[in-house]
C-alpha cells in the first residue's frame, strides 16, 4: 500500500498555529473520552478517535510522567495513516487515579497494575469499537515496558507493535541499579513508598528544550505551555515504589523464555541519544524477539516524536510502512 505520509502533516514551521487552528479542532470533532474501572476499581481516563473506513486500530501507551494529551500530534498522524486511535492515562498520570500525596509524583504499587489496566481497556473498549479490524500498539518509554510485558503475557491480542525508546532498563541518575533498588526498598519498608524520591525537584515551568528529551524547540514549547496551564500534566517525580518496580521490571523484559512468546512483528525505534533508558538493553531485548527489528534515528533524543522535522518524517514513514507492509 502506498504511504500516505509523504510530507509531514505538522511541521515545526508555524507549529503552534497549526496545532491550535488545524490539529486540535480536527481531533476535537472525533474525540470521545471517559473513564473505565482499572483492575482495582479506580478510575482510569481514556480517549478514542474513530474514523470512517479505518484500516486498523492503534493503541497508544505513553511513558513516565506523560499522558494521552502529549500524544495529540501522534494521534493526528495515525489518523492521517488511516487508523483509529485509542489512548489512556496510565494510573498516576493525567486525570487518572493517583496514589502519591504529591500530585507531581508518579507512584504505583506493582508494575503489573499497568498491564492489568491495559488489558481491561483493550478488552472493554478497544476491541468493542474495532470490530474485526487488526489491533496494533504504539508505545513510548515506560509504556514500552508495559507493552513488552503485555505482549509476553497476552499473545495474539495485538498483531504488530512499535516500541519507541522502550524502558527495557531505566537509567537511575548515574547511581548503580542495585543501590537505587536497595534505597527504594528501605523507604517502602518504612511506609514511605509513595513519597517522592530524593533528588526529584518537581515540575519546572522554566525548562527549555535544550535540557529536554526533544530536539525540536517548537514541539517542546507547545507542550510545555500546556503543562504550565494544566496541573494534571505537571507530573515530574518518581516515588520509591515506582523506582523499585522500574528497576525490577528489567528482569522480566529480558527473560528469554518470555520474549520468545512474542511472535508478532515488533519494530523498536531507537534514538541517537537517550538520557532516560539504557539503549544497550534495548538491543539485547530485540535480539530475543523472534520477529523483531531495530531502527535507529539520527538527530533524536529519548522522545523521537519530538524531534526536528526531518527525523519526525523518517520516523512516521518507518512506522507507517511497518504497520501497512
Amino acid at each position: 500500500m502506498e504511504l500516505r505520509i509523504k510530507d509531514l502533516p505538522v511541521s515545526e514551521n508555524g507549529y503552534a498555529e497549526t496545532m491550535k487552528e488545524k490539529v486540535e479542532p480536527f481531533l476535537a470533532k472525533y474525540r470521545q473520552e471517559g473513564f473505565f474501572r482499572g483492575h482495582d476499581g479506580q478510575n482510569i481516563h481514556y480517549e478514542k478517535y474513530l474514523i470512517p473506513d479505518a484500516l486498523a486500530s492503534v493503541t497508544v501507551v505513553h511513558g513516565f510522567t506523560e499522558s494521552a494529551e502529549k500524544f495529540r500530534e501522534m494521534a493526528f498522524n495515525f489518523i492521517v495513516m488511516g487508523f483509529n486511535v485509542f489512548l489512556l492515562d496510565q494510573r498516576g498520570h493525567g486525570t487518572s487515579f493517583r496514589y502519591a500525596p504529591d500530585p507531581q509524583t508518579v507512584s504505583v504499587n506493582k508494575f503489573d497494575e499497568y498491564i492489568e489496566d491495559l488489558d481491561i481497556y483493550v478488552n472493554t473498549i478497544v476491541k468493542q469499537d474495532s470490530g474485526e479490524l487488526p489491533l496494533y500498539v504504539y508505545c513510548h518509554s515506560m509504556g514500552g515496558a508495559v507493552t513488552i510485558q503485555y505482549l509476553q503475557t497476552h499473545p495474539g491480542v495485538f498483531k504488530k507493535a512499535v516500541l519507541s525508546a522502550p524502558m527495557v532498563l531505566c537509567k537511575t541518575a548515574g547511581l548503580p541499579q542495585w543501590f537505587a533498588l536497595a534505597v527504594s526498598r528501605v523507604f517502602c519498608t518504612i511506609g514511605k513508598g509513595h513519597d517522592t524520591v530524593m533528588g526529584f525537584h518537581g515540575f519546572n515551568p522554566d525548562k527549555t528544550y535544550v535540557d529536554s528529551n526533544m530536539t525540536s524547540e517548537a514541539r517542546f514549547n507547545y507542550y510545555q505551555a500546556k503543562k504550565c496551564a494544566n496541573k494534571d500534566l505537571q507530573t515530574a517525580n518518581a516515588s520509591y515504589k515506582w523506582l523499585k518496580e522500574a528497576v525490577l521490571v528489567a528482569k522480566k523484559n529480558l527473560d528469554p523464555a518470555r520474549c520468545a512468546k512474542i511472535e508478532i512483528p515488533v519494530l523498536l525505534c531507537q534514538p541517537e541519544e537517550d538520557g532516560s533508558v539504557v539503549s544497550e538493553k534495548e538491543n539485547e531485548f530485540i535480539a530475543l524477539v523472534p520477529n523483531g527489528k531495530l531502527v535507529k534515528f539520527p538527530n533524536s533524543r529519548h522522545e523521537i516524536y519530538g524531534s526536528v522535522d526531518a527525523t519526525v518524517l523518517e520516523y512516521l514513514q518507518t512506522i507507517e510502512k511497518f504497520y501497512k507492509e
